[in-house]
């Protein structure tokens, strides 16, 4: 989950222009880092390239986008599917 993490951070630091090593894995992705429903499907499209995986909207729950963690959790999750 560690490497995940890391890739999850990298591509939220892109998408916003911040210093990766501001991100910590408990920011929450709406009240903390300022995300928007728009910069949401952005980051899930660029980890989707970056992760090698595909998210399906249907089928993510919004405890998938409280944090950086649980983005993680989710997409292990989804790594350990294919």
């Amino acid at each position: 989950m560690r490497e995940t993490v890391r890739e999850v951070t990298q591509v939220l630091a892109d998408l916003l222009k911040m210093n990766p090593d501001e991100i910590k894995e408990e920011d929450r992705l709406y009240d903390g880092l300022g995300l928007d429903s728009t910069k949401v499907i952005d980051l899930l499209l660029e980890l989707e390239k970056a992760c090698g995986i595909e998210f399906d909207m249907e089928e993510l729950d919004p405890e998938d986008l409280e944090t950086v963690k649980s983005l993680a959790a989710c997409i292990d999750k989804r790594k350990m599917a294919k």
